[in-house]
């Protein structure tokens, strides 16, 4: 998980080409949750999930005696020797036997009843991995539409400046007839044209780069595009008051990043226990009943015996009991003890690694809020400025008493600053969405 990474807006290049456009847009809330319902990755989480709920249905079944029944049946040719009676014999005869056994595990250091708890923790630990893989598809999706949303804004900021840019062409060549401007303007004016005509095919480009990469996120049906909402004008609210510390103790109680780790941790406590578990002798007890049938088995008359009397003649049962004690396995059984001991200990340093990457993570991120709001702010009023010195400078160039080059400076200062402000208004809501995260408000889910 690493939601610490401002917008980089840096996506796979390539795209394909549209061949249906969603009806209405779609809002962020309704791209995250089509998103954790249908993603393929996201679906392999769930798949494990569920096969750690079967291991551990298992691991108490395993408490259960284990019953089997066998039966064999077979002709004889030749010497053998009679199974009922045990004499050698030189014919062809039929018989079968049938068997059922039984065994059940007493005592074997309490490994069973520890193998179930290490399977319960390992499922809660899959259970966690999930909503950790959506918590992180969550945000994925979120930066992949935020990068729809800016570049749609680039296009619009591009298309602004080329239709400034006609403005001038048209404006430059009526001042060259009246012989307040010289060709070379016209030049330079159309030069500028021709570049931004690029910037804006460029932009264009992006908002497809990115709006596939959003769809692939989506798994939505190859061919299909969709719109996203775009409410880069709405007005902003800041009230950055919470503690980052109480914010830290609050979040990391209900972190799924942290909750895997404790999970983790506890199912090595458990694997310890298990492998000291094989140190104590261990008990259990058996028990079978068996019986058999043969065409050897004749009566005083020489007749064979009938099947269900054979079968009660031959009726056999056992009972019995199975101590295995442990004297010298080559030390492997201290070394099984002593690398589960290793693997707790690496699973409680993940642990605290986790908290600190988790604490500083949320240290970083209340501080970009701040810097991203006073940087949103101060690019406000820079753009104030900007675009009455555009107007300024406009009217001076109309007026011949402002040269082209001086005027393209004033112009592309207020392209930037505009691309920058749309930047650090969406860098503000995207920061301000962790830091709602992290006061346990998943915003995707929210009715």
């Amino acid at each position: 998980m690493n939601r610490t990474k401002s917008i980089l807006f840096a996506l796979s290049l390539g795209c394909l080409p549209v061949a249906m456009q969603a009806a209405e847009p779609w809002s962020l809330k309704q791209c995250i949750q089509h998103a954790v319902a249908n993603n393929l990755e996201h679906y392999q989480y769930q798949l494990s999930e569920q096969s750690s709920v079967i291991s551990s249905r298992q691991a108490k079944l395993n408490l259960l005696p284990s019953i089997s029944a066998s039966s064999g049946a077979g002709i004889s040719y030749g010497r053998s020797v009679d199974q009922t009676t045990y004499d050698v014999v030189n014919t062809d005869y039929f018989s079968s036997s049938f068997d059922l056994g039984a065994s059940v595990a007493v005592f074997q250091g309490f490994v069973l009843q520890n193998k179930i708890g290490y399977a319960r923790y390992m499922r809660e630990a899959e259970r966690w991995q999930r909503v950790n893989h959506a918590d992180d598809l969550a945000f994925n999706v979120m930066t992949a539409y935020y990068n729809v949303v800016y570049y749609e804004g680039l296009v619009e900021i591009a298309r602004e400046q080329l239709e400034l840019s006609e403005y001038n062409v048209e404006k430059t060549e009526k001042l060259i007839e009246t012989g307040l401007k010289a060709k070379t303007d016209l030049a330079e004016m159309q030069a500028t044209y021709e570049k931004e005509k690029l910037n804006q095919m460029q932009a264009e480009n992006k908002v497809e780069e990115s709006r596939l990469m959003l769809v692939q996120y989506l798994n939505l049906p190859v061919g299909q595009s969709i719109d996203v909402q775009n409410n880069a004008d709405s007005l902003l609210f800041f009230d950055n008051q919470s503690d980052a510390d109480s914010l830290y103790e609050a979040y990391v109680a209900q972190s799924a990043y942290v909750k895997i780790a404790e999970a983790q941790l506890n199912a090595a406590n458990k694997q310890v226990a298990i492998t000291r578990g094989q140190y104590v002798p261990a008990l259990s007890l058996k028990a079978s009943v068996g019986s058999s049938y043969s065409e050897t088995d004749l009566d005083a008359g020489g007749n064979i015996i009938p099947f269900r009397t054979q079968l009660d003649n031959n009726l056999g049962q056992y009972v019995g009991a199975s101590l295995s004690i442990p004297i010298f396995a080559k030390n492997q059984l201290r070394s099984n003890v002593q690398q589960a001991k290793l693997e707790r200990e690496q699973a409680q340093t993940e642990l605290e690694t986790y908290r600190q990457a988790v604490y500083y993570e949320l240290m970083n991120n209340s501080r970009e809020l701040d810097a991203l709001f006073q940087q949103y702010t101060q690019t406000g009023k820079q753009y104030e400025a900007e675009e009455l010195a555009y107007r300024v400078a406009q009217r001076k160039y109309d007026e011949g008493i402002m040269n082209v080059i001086d005027l393209l400076t004033v112009k592309n200062r207020l392209a930037e600053v505009k691309a920058s402000r749309l930047l650090a208004r969406l860098q503000f809501i995207m920061k301000d969405k962790v830091i709602e995260f992290y006061k346990g408000n998943r915003f995707w889910e929210e009715e």
